[in-house]
């Protein structure tokens, strides 16, 4: 009978001790369901974009209308259906373009396809996403959140060219507020993509690097409490080898800054 008792204290010490340990190592927060992009069906956000121009006027590009058309499975799982009216001339109504868009616990994730015209290139370059995090409301600032790569294949001018891609997707600071287009939102996060583009081409077993490794797309995204995003700013630039744009036909360095104004929106 003592050694039962016995057992059966050392028992209760070892399972409390397990119970703790899981305790301090799940962020229980990860599963409350953030409330950062409100999703139902007919929502729609619309954004003004324009183009910056140092020292300078904005120069308009035109209205994006960014809308959650209907319910769609992938692999077994329910998402929102991301559409938009026309081809987006903003770079954030872009990356959620046709894909699949969900909540997942504390995060917003999307799967499906991130396509970015790139001077040069016979076809946009085409980003799979899979599950691919580009918000999460409990994040703590400069943490990755995503990271996606991959290669693709194009021939341009008789050149072979092998495109590698790396999207990553980073938590930055939550503000008490943020003022856009003259509105000012309380309870405002900020998350940054970043994707980095590679492009080599390999002729007589010899390989030539056309695009070194480099940031050509950084957008700042800045999501509101119980709204969504409100205000994106997009850098898009690369530079390269002088020699090499005038065989492609394409500037040797180029840069362009867009804003994307959110103007009005319908949340269900």
């Amino acid at each position: 009978m003592q050694f039962k008792l016995i057992f059966a204290s050392i028992l209760l010490m070892v399972l409390g001790s397990c119970s703790n340990s899981s305790n301090q190592e799940i962020d229980l927060s990860d599963a409350i369901p953030t409330v950062y992009m409100p999703l139902a069906n007919g929502n729609y956000w619309n954004y003004d974009v324009q183009q910056v121009n140092p020292g300078a006027l904005n120069t308009p590009m035109g209205l994006d209308h960014l809308y959650i058309a209907n319910d769609t499975i992938i692999n077994n799982s329910t998402y929102k259906k991301m559409k938009t009216t026309a081809d987006p001339f903003g770079f954030f109504s872009r990356t959620l373009q046709n894909n699949g868009v969900k909540i997942s616990g504390s995060s917003l994730v999307a799967t499906g396809s991130f396509s970015l015209p790139f001077p040069g290139l016979t076809t946009p370059v085409a980003i799979s996403l899979n599950n691919f995090t580009f918000f999460k409301q409990n994040a703590a600032t400069n943490t990755e959140l995503s990271s996606a790569s991959g290669t693709l294949h194009q021939t341009v001018n008789g050149y072979p060219l092998d495109i590698e891609y790396t999207l990553k997707s980073i938590a930055q600071e939550s503000l008490s507020s943020f003022t856009s287009n003259g509105i000012t939102y309380p309870n405002v996060k900020k998350t940054r993509l970043i994707l980095y583009l590679k492009i080599t081409t390999t002729s007589s077993g010899i390989t030539a690097t056309l695009l070194t490794n480099q940031p050509v797309l950084t957008m700042n995204e800045y999501f509101a409490k119980n709204l969504g995003n409100v205000y994106t700013n997009s850098l898009f630039h690369y530079d390269i080898n002088a020699s090499v744009a005038s065989s492609f036909g394409i500037p040797a360095t180029f840069s362009l800054t867009e804003e994307e104004f959110l103007t009005t929106y319908q949340l269900n």
